[in-house]
C-alpha cells in the first residue's frame, strides 16, 4: 500500500510539473504597439462651446524584464489632433512594477523623458504657430492579458502626462489599448 501511494504521489507531482502556467512573464521581453488617445488641458473657444484639444496616434513600447515583478521600459509616441492641428511626440524611459495573476498582469509605471508639441491655427485671419518642448514625466497603470504563448493584448492603459508647457505646466490624460508580442529567453 505504501508503494502504491508513493507511486501516485510521484505521478501527481510529474503531472503538475508538466502543466506550465500561462504566466505573463514567461519571456524576458515584450513589445507593445497600440492606439493612444491623449486629452490635453486646453481648448479652442468657439460659438458652439469649447473645442477640447486632443491627439490620436501610436505608442510603441519595449519592456525588458529581468526580475519577477520589475520591468525596465522605453516608449516612443506620436499623435496628431484637432482643433489646432497639433502633433505630440514623446520619448521616455523608466520602470514598471508588475503583478501576476495567471494570464492577467496589472502594472504601474513611472517614466521621464522628452516631449515636443507643435500646433498651428488660423484665427481671425491670422496664422498662429507654436512649438513647445522639454522634460516630461509620465505615470500610468493598466492591464495586460496573455492570449497565447507569445501574444497578448493591453486591454487598457491609463496615464497622466506632466508636460512643461504653459505658465502652470500642463497635465494631459492618455488612454490606450493594443497588441503585445513576448520574446526573449524563456524562463
Amino acid at each position: 500500500a505504501v508503494m502504491f501511494s508513493g507511486g501516485c504521489a510521484c505521478f501527481a507531482q510529474q503531472a503538475c510539473d508538466t502543466v506550465a502556467p500561462l504566466r505573463a512573464n514567461r519571456f524576458t521581453d515584450q513589445v507593445y504597439v497600440g492606439f493612444d488617445h491623449i486629452r490635453t488641458d486646453y481648448a479652442l473657444a468657439t460659438p458652439d462651446g469649447d473645442d477640447l484639444a486632443t491627439t490620436n496616434g501610436v505608442n510603441v513600447e519595449y519592456d525588458m524584464r529581468r526580475k519577477e515583478h520589475i520591468a525596465y521600459i522605453a516608449t516612443v509616441r506620436y499623435g496628431q489632433g484637432s482643433p489646432f492641428n497639433q502633433s505630440l511626440i514623446t520619448g521616455a524611459a523608466g520602470a514598471s512594477y508588475l503583478f501576476h495573476y495567471s494570464r492577467y498582469e496589472p502594472y504601474m509605471h513611472a517614466m521621464g523623458g522628452y516631449t515636443r508639441l507643435a500646433s498651428q491655427h488660423a484665427a481671425g485671419g491670422m496664422y498662429l504657430s507654436n512649438v513647445n518642448s522639454g522634460f516630461m514625466m509620465l505615470f500610468g497603470a493598466g492591464l495586460d492579458v496573455k492570449v497565447s504563448e507569445r501574444w497578448g493584448v493591453r486591454a487598457i492603459s491609463l496615464e497622466n502626462l506632466y508636460l512643461p508647457f504653459g505658465s502652470s505646466r500642463s497635465t494631459y490624460w492618455s488612454v490606450g489599448a493594443g497588441v503585445l508580442y513576448h520574446f526573449g529567453q524563456a524562463r
